[in-house]
């Protein structure tokens, strides 16, 4: 639910500008210098109208930044102590939580979902509808018509899950005939629903899914081969952590193609995290290699950098450690995240991800959420 009241003036102003540039020119931050320019004001910006952000960095040392990866990042782990925005939010999504539910969600308050979709629409129309660049703010008249086929729920039955409200973004995209919803929240999937709307299919589908779903699918439906029509792709993501055992990724792909007739090509993965409004996939859908060869893309408003698990010191080119992301998309709430998360970065700026880190390894994570926790807990805003 929308919280009453009205976002500070500059903060309404850079969402509006930054929504601009996502929709008509992202080029232009694939220039360092314009990168580094917006991520400074965005640092600006949220520390005079976040609280909780200005007392971090007051801690952390509080001098101005001379680049944007001299911003201290904040551990999503803090998403789940304090809410950590510059105003009022227009929704707030939270983290999937854990088996048993006893530990406290995350929650990402969103000051414009309008941002959201804004940021979302040009990486899912390049990687899942193919088109590029500038194409991606108008229909193609190249991009084939898709009936869409959701295992993720339909955004009012989960309306605090960014997932589903990017599920519902790609519903109402022109090339869309008609969606069918095939998951619930409580239920599960719906294999019934889903083998109707693959029957039924005349064009092309566009399954999305999260990858335990899939497997709960591809279950359900046994051995029984269920091909959908030529020109199918399929964009799965991480799932519910903590949920079940991990899924091997190829030998999922290997049942999708023996069940479904999507060869891994078409076969797109999509990271994002409930505290990111940007994301990143692997490959452009009917055009992707081998999966373990392929290597995530954020849209040019993200920078990514990974960092020893110990000190937090930055990595080079091709080394694995804990990801942090600065994301312009974040101008509301925070811009610079220190995940949980194994990947290294590729010279070009890609990202090879290397799956969760153990507890053990996150000694510079936990250090910093203690300093956070220290500079933010039991005290008023100012």
């Amino acid at each position: 639910m929308a919280a009453q009241g009205t976002l500070p003036p500059e903060c309404a102003e850079l969402i509006e500008e930054l929504a601009g540039l996502f929709r008509d020119s992202e080029g232009i931050f694939g220039c360092d210098d314009m990168f580094d320019y917006m991520a400074r004001r965005v640092h600006a910006v949220q520390r005079a109208t976040n609280p909780v952000l200005r007392r971090f960095w007051d801690a952390a040392g509080g001098s101005e930044p001379g680049a944007w990866h001299e911003i201290p990042p904040v551990p999503v782990a803090a998403f789940r102590d304090v809410p950590i925005a510059s105003g009022p939010a227009e929704v707030v999504f939270r983290t999937s939580g854990t088996t048993g539910g006893a530990a406290r969600r995350g929650e990402h308050h969103v000051a414009s979902v309008d941002l959201y979709r804004t940021a979302a629409r040009p990486n899912y129309r390049r990687h899942l509808f193919g088109e590029d660049g500038a194409a991606a703010r108008t229909p193609s008249a190249a991009a084939s018509t898709v009936a869409l086929v959701s295992l993720i729920p339909h955004p009012a039955a989960a309306p605090d899950s960014s997932l589903s409200a990017m599920a519902g973004f790609i519903a109402r995209e022109p090339e869309v005939a008609h969606a069918t919803w095939a998951f619930h929240p409580r239920r599960g999937v719906d294999a019934a629903a889903f083998e109707r709307a693959a029957r039924a299919a005349s064009h092309p589908v566009l399954l999305l899914t999260t990858a335990f779903a899939l497997v709960q699918l591809l279950d359900a439906l046994g051995d029984a081969a269920l091909p959908l029509p030529r020109g199918s792709r399929l964009m799965e993501t991480g799932g519910f952590k903590g949920r079940v055992a991990a899924v091997n990724r190829a030998a999922l792909y290997r049942r999708v193609g023996d069940v479904l007739a999507v060869p891994e090509s078409h076969i797109i993965n999509e990271y994002g995290m409930t505290e990111m409004l940007s994301q990143a996939y692997d490959g452009a859908a009917g055009h992707a290699g081998p999966a373990p060869s392929r290597v995530h893309r954020f849209p040019p408003w993200v920078r990514t950098r990974a960092l020893d698990p110990l000190d937090l010191a930055p990595l080079p080119h091709g080394d694995v450690g804990l990801l942090a992301h600065f994301d312009l998309a974040n101008a509301a709430s925070v811009c610079h995240l220190l995940t949980e998360d194994l990947g290294a970065v590729t010279e070009d700026g890609g990202v090879r991800l290397a799956g969760r880190a153990p507890g053990s390894d996150l000694r510079g994570c936990s250090l910093t959420a203690e300093s956070f926790l220290r500079a933010t807990r039991g005290r008023g805003p100012g």
